[in-house]
């Protein structure tokens, strides 16, 4: 039996089985159809399966350009949707907003709730989502609430995340950078002198993990923690400092998170180290050119080793700079010829001066002769180069 209402180009099929169509395209393969043989871009279909070997729950169609999967036998689609638009305007694939009249301290949201699993091992996404064309965007944008659409990002990205990331576990990465351009970088300033007893003072610890209780809200009839008891994060030892105590010493280094923990900015202390390390070369250097210097023989006796015997080239101070800068060096006397020479990053060479004076040697370099950027300054002493570094001009 098949039942058959018509007025105009608006009709309604429906057949013994129950399937309905509404449009001029009877579908027999869903349990409810909506479409135009007008407009074949558009359609919308509820099934249960489909002839093409496609499981669907709820299926709508805008796009001449949605492809399925061709590389296994048979899909199942809780919702498949399709979209285009050739205006110059926003698309949007699926939109969802859950949100309450006010904040409570009861019940959940999810603007999205997805589980994948039981499948082919290695192939169980809850989410898989990815960025097609030529344009720059991300294949998964997250904010925090102040950019909820979104923002014009630079480059094409598998995720792009706008607020505080929060890992439970290993973060893996074949490499990890920080952004450190100048150009983002004001009131730049050198580090004090005093790393090297910074962090002589700082206490370096052996520990290991506490599991703690994560809060899975008023329904919750067990006791949930944050890491499984088989956990290697829990059986391993880890090093590291104690942030309530360095935050005594470099309080810029610690943050405390919205649950009141607090944590330590590693990667900062990186810089501290180095500079700690810059200082420990100079008192080195230092004791290895004292004038006069006294060496203890094995016998008791000392002798005198009078002058400076090797050549040095330190780090412009201050660095970076904007309306002069020292270079400062120790030549010794034997030395016939010195020469500073200045290249920019291509390595063309900016300017030369000859050095006339021995042992210890202070050089200034004003910021009006050089343009805003990058140098590397080198010192040749008898035709042979001892030392290369980086200056920094900012205007």
């Amino acid at each position: 039996m098949c039942v058959m209402y018509s007025y105009t180009n608006a009709q309604l099929y429906v057949d013994s089985n129950g399937n309905t169509t509404i449009g001029d395209y009877f579908n027999t393969n869903t349990s409810l159809s909506v479409n135009s043989s007008a407009n074949s871009l558009k359609s919308y279909y509820l099934t249960e399966l489909n002839t093409n070997s496609h499981f669907c729950a709820l299926g709508i169609n805008n796009s001449t350009h949605v492809q399925l999967p061709t590389n296994v036998s048979h899909e199942f689609y809780g919702i498949q949707l399709g979209c285009e638009n050739n205006a110059n305007s926003a698309t949007y694939g699926i939109t969802t907003c859950v949100s309450s009249e006010g904040p409570f301290s009861t019940g959940r949201a999810y603007g999205l709730l997805a589980e994948a699993g039981r499948s082919t091992p290695g192939w169980n996404f809850g989410i898989c989502t990815s960025v097609t064309g030529e344009n720059n965007g991300a294949g998964l944008f997250a904010s925090s609430g102040s950019y909820p659409e979104g923002f014009n990002v630079n480059g094409r990205w598998a995720g792009y995340f706008d607020g505080n990331v929060n890992v439970v576990g290993n973060l893996s990465a074949s490499s990890y950078t920080c952004s450190s351009d100048y150009r983002l970088k004001e009131n730049i300033r050198q580090i004090d002198n005093g790393s090297l007893d910074k962090i002589l003072g700082m206490n370096v610890v052996k520990y290991k993990i506490k599991n703690t209780e994560v809060d899975m809200g008023d329904t919750a009839k067990t006791v949930h923690y944050k890491y499984p008891e088989d956990s290697p994060l829990l059986k391993k030892d880890h090093y590291g400092v104690i942030a309530q105590e360095l935050r005594e010493i470099y309080p810029e280094l610690v943050n405390e998170g919205e649950d009141g923990y607090l944590s330590v900015n590693y990667i900062e202390l990186v810089p501290i180290l180095i500079k700690s390390i810059q200082e420990l070369a100079l008192k080195v250097e230092a004791l290895k050119n004292e004038s006069p210097r006294a060496v203890l023989r094995g016998n008791g006796t000392t002798s005198i080793n009078q002058g400076i015997n090797q050549t040095v080239l330190f780090q412009n101070d201050p660095n970076p700079f904007t309306e002069k800068t020292t270079i400062k060096c120790i030549i010794p006397n034997s030395v016939k010829s010195a020469v500073l020479y200045i290249y920019d990053m291509n390595g063309r060479q900016i300017d030369s001066m000859p050095i006339p004076e021995r042992e210890n040697v202070t050089i200034t370099i004003e910021g009006s002769r050089l343009d805003a950027g990058m140098y590397m300054y080198s010192l040749v002493t008898d035709g042979n180069l001892v030392d290369t570094k980086r200056m920094i001009l900012t205007k």
